[in-house]
């Protein structure tokens, strides 16, 4: 039978574990807490000074003592205030209370995120590493970020030297999320470019060649502003991965990454002759080890 004390405890020895961690690297964002009991169904972030529940499902029982306790525990670790997120499998999404906007500082640079406003909050903490990597290899080189989302893979690439970032999602407002993003690490227009666009029609009719292409798509996506139907991403990442291929330039690479667990690139994608390394595990934070649900791959093209 559950016991509120196992919880409990948990919480603490997470806290504990990662502390270290946090103050050596100055990490602004992280997740303390992801559903490791399965008694209580909570994701737990820690959002510069304040916390973040999210109930990711609900049983039979009622979840207020559970999300009571949590409140006090949490403001016993670190003081803020506690904000829970109803993100129930039906897609709602309820809070306690609206959370203002905060800016967060992650490797050197500065992003917006909204708490409470969406779904998600702005920046996926779980690519933490990924973005470092990708700004250590942009130098000099022509950037795509598809899927950009709110552009923090770009505003990396920009920072480590990018001679160009070009940004593609169909999202207008990701587009000015991504805008604002730019302008709050004071980057100059002249590097980068934002594009309010299918991702795949931008495939299909740019003539651009990049060096360097992220390429991070939805598990599945069914939007009215996609003329092209839905995309799902064990069904249609193969031929995506393919028209990628098509705008890297002779020794570019791929930066593949998808959180659809039970993606299989060998059944989406030929990939006999091709210059393939999975990335997945050297590019797993801390405060998702054993839990973090991507995977990544980089795909070079040689001719």
């Amino acid at each position: 039978m559950f016991e509120l004390k196992e919880f409990e405890n948990r919480l603490e020895k997470r806290w504990r574990h990662l502390q270290k961690w946090v103050k050596k690297n100055d990490v602004e964002y992280f997740r303390l807490y992801d559903r490791d009991i399965h008694q209580a169904p909570l994701i737990i972030d820690r959002l510069k000074d304040c916390w973040l529940v999210w109930v990711c499902e609900h049983d039979s029982e009622d979840m207020n003592p559970l999300l009571m306790l949590t409140a006090d525990r949490l403001k016993e670790l670190a003081i803020g205030e506690v904000f829970i997120k109803d993100r129930t499998k039906d897609k709602r999404l309820k809070i306690t209370s609206e959370c203002p906007d905060k800016i967060i500082t992650e490797g050197g640079l500065k992003f917006k995120v909204k708490p409470t406003q969406y779904l998600d909050t702005g920046l996926f903490i779980d690519h933490r590493l990924l973005r470092e990597y990708i700004r250590s290899i942009s130098k000099g080189k022509r950037v795509l970020n598809l899927f950009s989302y709110t552009g923090s893979v770009s505003c990396y690439a920009i920072a480590g030297g990018a001679a160009f970032t070009r940004s593609v999602d169909i999202s207008p407002v990701y587009s000015e999320w991504h805008q604002e993003n730019c302008e709050l690490n004071m980057f100059d227009p002249n590097t980068y470019g934002i594009l309010t666009r299918d991702c795949r029609k931008f495939l299909w009719e740019s003539k651009e060649q990049f060096d360097i292409i992220f390429c991070d798509p939805p598990s599945f996506s069914q939007t009215k502003r996609n003329h092209l139907g839905h995309f799902q991403v064990q069904e249609h990442g193969g031929e995506l991965i393919e028209q990628c291929l098509k705008r890297l330039c002779n020794g570019g690479q791929l930066i593949f990454s998808t959180n659809f667990r039970k993606f299989k690139l060998e059944k989406a994608f030929n990939i006999n002759g091709q210059k393939i390394k999975e990335l997945t595990n050297q590019l797993c934070s801390k405060d998702f080890e054993g839990k973090w649900g991507s995977r990544c791959w980089e795909i070079k093209r040689s001719n």
